[in-house]
């Protein structure tokens, strides 16, 4: 029986500014509900982002909605976000952007670069998962993020051969971030059927969470889906 390899490519040049909200978020366990507060400023942000692809400098752009959000103490608790790839880090305009636009300061103001990939997240519509890591190895950024890496390769081909996630950009944050690196790719399917995936697989135990616990890295997975331009 043949194995599928994650094939990886060169990382992307240029750099990652996150920014993530809490308008209004409510829960009902993990499943974010609708909020009437979120709603217009999830609209003017995508009205922003709409802007925003057409400026010079910037590759890509989103708008993203939480959807789901498991209950892990120290994960992100965020009903919004913005993530933008450009030839210059922007966190600070792009904060001062949509502090015009009626949104509050945000709880996460990030910038990081690509640090691996495989496939293009990009290439089509479908649920999001911003898989955040804390890194807990007391080392230099630099080294962290690189023993990161290398972890987020290992476990990459079983993702693709068992749950058939075939595309991952990862994000090494900024050293004053309260994450080591995230996890940016779009899923084949749901997130409920990806989350069983996972669980309901022994190997997951045995090769996913043995490798990230052996490079100090706890996980704090989100997942949103991305909104429509205005």
């Amino acid at each position: 029986m043949s194995t599928r390899t994650a094939d990886f490519e060169q990382p992307l040049s240029g750099w990652f500014t996150h920014l993530a909200w809490n308008i209004d978020l409510r829960l009902r366990g993990p499943f974010v509900l609708h909020s009437d507060e979120r709603a217009p400023l999830r609209a003017r942000l995508a009205a922003l982002v709409a802007q925003l692809v057409r400026e010079e400098g910037v590759h890509t752009a989103h708008a993203l909605e939480m959807t789901v959000i498991p209950p892990l103490p120290g994960g992100p608790r965020c009903d919004l976000a913005l993530l933008m790839h450009s030839t210059q880090p922007l966190t600070d305009a792009l904060t001062e952007r949509t502090t015009e636009l009626g949104l509050t300061d945000p709880e996460l103001a990030l910038t990081a670069r690509n640090t691996g990939r495989i496939g293009d997240t990009e290439a089509r519509d479908g649920e999001i998962l911003l898989n955040h890591f804390a890194g807990t190895h007391p080392k230099g950024t630099g080294e962290a993020t690189a023993e990161a890496t290398d972890a987020w390769k290992a476990v990459s081909t079983w993702y693709l051969e068992k749950l058939g996630v075939d595309n991952s950009t990862l994000l090494g944050y900024e050293p004053e971030a309260p994450f080591l690196i995230m996890n940016y790719a779009r899923l084949p399917g749901g997130v409920m059927p990806f989350l069983a995936g996972q669980l309901l697989r022994p190997s997951f135990y045995g090769t996913v969470r043995r490798t990230l616990h052996d490079a100090g890295l706890t996980p704090f997975p989100v997942f949103a889906r991305r909104v429509p331009r205005v």
